[in-house]
């Protein structure tokens, strides 16, 4: 395979005759040239910013069918395909000023160059910018406030995404088009991917089964490095970020270049090191602390028949377990050894609590290591795309002072992931897309217990995926099918219940092991119709597919990040899905308005579910630790609900934004019991988030585009919780208050020397708990009579970015 792709990208005959796109790009309004409006032809990884006259010229093309796409911060995003032939073709644009930035060009989300206003798959975007002027403690923190969007936390640096009520592996998590596994099943650890390095999300809501496969049920979570420079610069960059409740200091420095024969490179070292967070009631939160090290690199080339480049990373972090144990005066607590044999808890010292230590009798050592390949070639009448990539997932959990060194739990995932692609533009006016992709995963225990026995799964699946765009419609969607075989090994115990996956003489097995294949189509259909110059509606169905997870299947011993013991069922079946959505759309020069409904039917909804003994209390394993049993099982469930946002940006005010949205989600488990099972467990409450923004192109010579910021974040109470067996509980209402400002500082000559962003986030220091926070369901402060640990409180954040770098 690997020598057929590279027979593909060097082929002489792809190449053609010079190329060269020119034009001219203009205000639609005013006729005004607009200086340094990007243009960018995704398919070779090449584009130009307008001048001074508003002109632009790019050369080293390939002859043919291109989509190209235009932006300009303040305007409205344009995407175009055209026909280049040999020589030079004209391409004059003109852009319009717009209140909401909807226009946000997606290219990875559905195969072909789209905008979200266009695609009838609901679909965000969030670039670096908006990340810049946010405060974030992790990479999904920092789109946890989206529309839809909402995060399961375990502490500051612990989060994982939830799209729509659904998360852990019912989200996809694709880096550069590539399916990031990292053990997402677990509650206890972040994505492992450098935040730093991320120039842009894209959020696929509903199934993304058709172009990802299997575990899409909820979404997709997309996250795209930066494009390479172009040819002939070779720039730089420093990011430094610190917050003030944790002591948190974060680092990050890039160098990236291409030269005029198109050959690129990227080298990223960033670093992160964070003290135990405080709020108003807990004080210090022992166990809070983190660091994490991260290096990354990519090298490639362009040409005009494509491009292709080889990625590496290896990201590194260290983080204690928040375990909540207290003492009568409401001291945190830690293990200590008192002798060769035997542990206890002590109070944690005060000059311990506000340091930065790595506890090692109770932390995660965590270490992804990655390395793709990534081609884009063309290939006949259209393109061919590429990606095979390699990674090691070490997974290490300590959670004794008797066995420094030696971790309780070792997980040792490697996956091979694979992806074609092969795209036929403009048939009859049709983009067809045909392809595959594959996952092959192999999971080792390397620990002193078993939590999951090892496994070695083999995902494969094609799928065919077809859009058709005139004036006023554009229909898109596909079919797939998907076939994971899985293996998991047996397990066994010896009379104390020490799992093992070799036979134990004398014990007993308490899992068979498994070999069983699952196999379920996908399909996707939607449109989206212009009704008006200003109103937009749009619809889409989808059915989706998750096969059980390893350890949803064989679970069945003491999980140390999670403090339970978790029971799996070899006879779970896959979950199967069908989504609808409804969405309309408004937009005016003014005035742009979005609103969407969606219900997501889910057949053999699995989740977790406490155990209680035949006496109705709970089912403790051991009665010297005070760890309770859940066992997972299925039902058939549905989720619904809406989301909307409004923007104004008055042209007669361009300096003046604002922006409100309210999302709201529910829930029914369709095969509960009683009452107090009926819902879904961890679903956010229905949220308000409301933002002034005022901007300021720029203020003397040396200041550019500053904008000050107030935003108000109310979250409901959220009483529709999994109420049965005390698995959740009722969370009270909260409201915070955030506050953000900035500026770019430059030289005379105009040149950016530095870029500040300083954010300050629940501003009145309110002691809440958000109702997806794993920590409120920890033992209670016996000194407050309040139960689980609360969220962070007030946190000044401040960003500083200085480029550097020169055009040959």
């Amino acid at each position: 395979m690997v020598r057929f792709l590279l027979f593909i990208c060097l082929i002489p005959g792809l190449a053609s005759a010079q190329t060269i796109l020119s034009g001219h790009i203009t205000d639609k309004t005013t006729r005004e040239p607009l200086i340094g409006a990007t243009v960018y032809i995704p398919s070779s990884q090449k584009g130009g910013a307008a001048d001074s006259t508003g002109r632009y010229r790019i050369t080293g093309l390939t002859a043919g069918s291109v989509r190209v796409q235009v932006q300009l911060v303040g305007y409205r995003n344009m995407t175009r395909t055209i026909q280049l032939g040999d020589g030079e073709t004209t391409l004059d644009m003109t852009l319009e000023p717009e209140a909401a930035q909807l226009q946000e060009v997606v290219v990875t989300g559905l195969t072909t160059g789209q905008t979200v206003k266009d695609s009838p798959v609901p679909i965000m975007t969030y670039n670096k910018i908006q990340w810049l002027q946010t405060s974030s403690t992790n990479l999904v923190d920092a789109i946890g406030k989206l529309p839809g969007m909402s995060q399961i936390t375990t502490g500051v640096g612990l989060s994982k995404p939830v799209i729509r009520g659904l998360g852990f592996n019912r989200v996809i998590t694709v880096h550069d088009g590539v399916r990031q596994e990292d053990n997402q099943w677990g509650e206890e650890h972040a994505l492992q991917i450098d935040e730093y390095s991320i120039d842009r999300y894209e959020i696929i809501k509903g199934s993304g089964s058709l172009l990802y496969g299997s575990d899409g049920l909820g979404g997709v979570m997309s996250v795209i490095s930066a494009r390479p420079p172009e040819p002939g610069v070779m720039r730089g960059q420093i990011l430094s970020n610190y917050q003030s409740n944790n002591g948190m200091i974060g680092l990050s420095g890039v160098v990236e270049g291409t030269n005029q024969g198109g050959l690129f490179g990227r080298v990223r070292v960033s670093t992160k090191s964070a003290g135990n967070y405080r709020n108003r009631y807990d004080g210090r939160v022992y166990g809070s602390a983190y660091r994490e090290f991260d290096i990354n690199g990519t090298i490639g080339i362009t040409r005009k028949w494509g491009y292709s480049q080889l990625y590496i990373s290896n990201w590194h972090q260290d983080i204690n377990i928040v375990t909540g144990e207290r003492d009568r005066n409401g001291r945190f607590l830690k293990l200590v050894q008192v002798s060769a044999d035997s542990e206890a808890l002590a109070p944690v010292p005060d000059a311990e609590l506000r340091s930065r230590p790595i506890e090692l009798a109770n932390y995660q050592n965590l270490n992804h290591f990655k390395t793709s390949w990534n081609t884009f070639a063309k290939v006949g009448g259209g393109n061919l795309s590429a990606i095979i990539s390699y990674s090691q997932n070490r997974r290490q959990e300590f959670a004794s002072t008797l066995t420094p060194g030696q971790p309780a739990l070792y997980f040792y995932l490697q996956n091979v992931f694979y992806d074609l692609k092969y795209y036929l533009a403009g048939r009859n006016g049709w983009d067809i897309t045909l392809g595959g992709n594959g996952l092959y995963q192999y999971n080792q225990n390397r620990g002193l217990e078993v939590l999951y026995p090892g496994y070695r799964s083999f995902d494969n699946g094609v799928f065919a995926f077809a859009q058709k765009k005139t004036e006023r419609l554009t229909v898109n969607g596909g079919v797939r099918v998907d076939v994971r075989r899985m293996r998991i090994n047996q397990l066994y115990a010896d009379a104390e219940g020490t799992f093992s996956e070799s036979p134990i003489q004398g014990g007993q097995t308490r899992f068979g092991g498994l070999d069983k294949v699952y196999s379920n189509p996908t399909a996707s259909l939607g449109a989206t119709y212009l009704l008006s110059s200003r109103w937009t509606v749009k619809a889409n169905l989808a059915r989706g597919f998750r096969a059980p997870a390893t350890s949803e299947l064989s679970a069945n011993g003491e999980h140390a990040g999670t403090f339970r013991y978790e029971i799996g069922s070899p006879d779970l079946r896959s979950e199967t899905s069908w989504q609808g959505d409804l969405g309309v759309q408004y937009e005016s020069p003014d005035l742009t308005v979005m609103a969407s409904l969606f219900q997501n039917r889910i057949n053999n909804y699995t989740y977790s579910e406490k155990v209680l003994d035949r006496f109705g209390r709970d089912s403790i394993v051991d009665p010297a630790r005070p760890i309770l049993t859940y066992r997972y099982v299925q039902g058939n469930a549905v989720l619904y609900g809406v989301e909307t946002q409004v923007t104004v940006n008055p042209r007669s005010a361009r300096w003046f934004h604002f922006t409100t949205s309210y999302s709201l989600v529910r829930s029914r488990n369709l095969s509960a019991k009683n009452d107090s099972a009926r819902y879904l467990p961890f679903l956010p409450p229905p949220r308000l988030i409301s933002q002034i923004r005022l901007t300021k192109a720029e203020a003397g010579s040396r200041w550019r585009n500053l904008y000050a910021m107030v935003e108000l974040e109310h979250n409901w109470r959220q009483n529709q919780a999994l109420l049965a067996f005390g698995t959740e509980t009722p969370t009270p209402a909260y409201t915070l208050v955030n506050l953000g400002t900035g500026s770019d500082i430059v030289s005379n000559s105009g040149r950016t020397l530095f870029s500040l962003y300083l954010t300050v986030q629940n501003l009145f220091d309110i002691a809440y708990q958000s109702h997806q926070n794993r920590l409120k369901y920890f033992g209670v402060n016996e000194a407050t009579g309040r139960a689980g640990v609360f969220n962070m409180g007030r946190n000044v954040s401040l960003k500083a970015v200085i480029p550097f770098g020169k055009r040959s």
